[in-house]
């Protein structure tokens, strides 16, 4: 297999490869079958599992597959491999609109810049009423979507509520890319960076922002991948380079047991805190970069148990346009810690997205914390990321994040199952909260506590609720 400049990607909570190897020699061709021959002779010589043609005789391209037992090796059809190409790149056709769904039904979350719904006049918040004349669901941000998207230079009719009133705009669909980099300034010099996705220009993305940052007068980093399902090895390879300037990124291992290590060449330090939040959502090239950064002791993981994305596909052009993306490796992090099946586990567990970038901005010397809670966007000091805090109204009290509430205020909580209580506890002593229609509420595995009961707990607690908007701050350990 042809390894020059490293032709292994990974993606989602799969893994993918950033460009098509031609397709391997087979023999005894029959024309009529001649893509199952093809996956036949690839996954004989290539799976990481050692697998033989031979075991793989007078079986369909589903049975060899399915006999595997591995999720990331997958064939395409052609128009499978099309819309495969796409998303690997976060690639549609659309109008460049990130949308999100409330009560009221599908919003607009986010504007791109330069796409026909910013061209449009179409703003954050407006509310998706109709597509093409038709009332929009207000229950499916799939079904907007899907009616949403369509063929590039075709148009398209939309109906938004802005303010009480109905606008409609006509808007020539476009081919967009959506943005994976994004970047915020907090206070003492402490920079903030999410990586959605490691496509091939996300690392020219975290260049830029990087260096923005920098100019700035950056002293610390927060390095978000929670949720990031990965991309490609190359752009965390690169990114990896303002961090460490020589070594092993990963270590491979072939079905032959052979280690062909990814190298960090040419690199450099970035010579100041670094904080790498991440997720049991954070897989594969998410998981590259933090283990490689945790290993080099240039960085602290926060946050919880990753995925364990831990091998390495190649895809593969077969006949007919079509494609087979095969695992041909497992990767280990420099030290030669197992990623597949377990993960990369964190220097500093805290569950919670809300608690997690707190912690992260306690660790990063900023005590004094304000939240605000609007309709559709939350705050942190003013800056707005893509963390929400989790609370909501119930019978004329304000609920919010138990685990959210605990971090501001620099407490730790634990469940108790026995008492079925959640034990709020700092050095002044611990307070057990009971299930309790009115004072603590559980919803999709997550605790929500009547704030002005923990405010009642911990005075430091500051809140401004005016409904809609709410305002909670705390100074760490006051």
């Amino acid at each position: 297999m042809n390894k020059q400049p490293r032709l292994k990607t990974m993606k989602v909570s799969l893994a993918f490869a950033s460009a098509l190897m031609t397709v391997l020699p087979v023999s005894a061709i029959a024309q009529e079958d001649l893509q199952t021959q093809q996956v036949r002779e690839i996954i004989g010589k290539m799976h990481v599992s050692g697998v033989t043609e031979e075991a793989l005789a007078n079986q369909s391209i589903k049975q060899m597959i399915a006999g595997l037992k591995d999720p990331y090796t997958v064939f395409f059809s052609k128009e499978e491999y099309g819309q495969f190409s796409s998303s690997l790149e976060n690639n549609y056709v659309g109008m460049g609109a990130r949308i999100g769904i409330d009560e009221s039904g599908v919003y607009l979350s986010e504007i791109f810049a330069g796409s026909p719904a910013e061209i449009a006049g179409l703003k954050r918040d407006d509310y998706v009423r109709a597509i093409d004349g038709v009332t929009a669901s207000k229950t499916s941000i799939d079904e907007v979507r899907n009616k949403i998207v369509g063929v590039e230079g075709s148009k398209v009719k939309v109906t938004v509520e802005r303010a009480g009133k109905e606008l409609t705009v006509e808007l020539t669909r476009k081919g967009v890319n959506v943005p994976e980099v994004y970047s915020q300034s907090f206070s003492n010099g402490v920079g903030y960076i999410q990586i959605t996705d490691f496509s091939s220009d996300a690392d020219e993305d975290f260049d830029t922002q990087l260096a923005a940052l920098q100019a700035k007068g950056l002293k610390t980093l927060i390095l978000d991948v929670r949720n990031n399902p990965g991309g490609l090895v190359d752009t965390a390879q690169n990114i990896a380079k303002h961090f460490v300037k020589e070594g092993v990124l990963i270590h491979t291992r072939d079905r032959n047991g052979e280690d062909d290590p990814v190298l960090i060449t040419g690199g450099s330090e970035l010579n100041i805190p670094v904080y790498v939040l991440a997720n049991e959502n954070s897989a594969s090239a998410s998981e590259v970069l933090s283990g490689a950064l945790q290993d080099y002791n240039v960085a602290k993981v926060i946050g919880m148990q990753t995925y364990g994305k831990g091998s390495v596909q190649q895809l593969y052009q077969l006949d007919n346009n079509s494609a087979l993306k095969v695992t041909i490796e497992e990767y280990l992090t420099p030290n030669k810690r197992k990623v597949n099946k377990v993960g990369i586990t964190p220097d500093i567990k805290v569950d919670g997205a809300a608690a997690q970038l707190i912690t992260a901005l306690h660790q990063s010397g900023i005590a004094d914390i304000n939240v605000q809670i609007s309709k559709h966007s939350v705050t942190f000091n003013g800056v707005e990321t893509a963390t929400g805090f989790g609370s909501f109204h119930e019978n004329g009290k304000l609920y919010a994040s138990t685990r959210g509430l605990a971090a501001l205020v620099g407490a730790t909580i634990t469940w108790n199952e026995a008492n079925r209580t959640v034990d709020v506890a700092d050095s002044k002593g611990t307070h057990a909260i009971p299930v309790e229609d009115d004072k603590l509420i559980i919803e999709n595995g997550a605790s929500y506590v009547n704030v002005d009961l923990f405010d009642d707990y911990f005075p430091q607690l500051k809140v401004n609720d005016q409904g809609e908007n709410v305002s909670i701050r705390a100074v760490k350990g006051n």
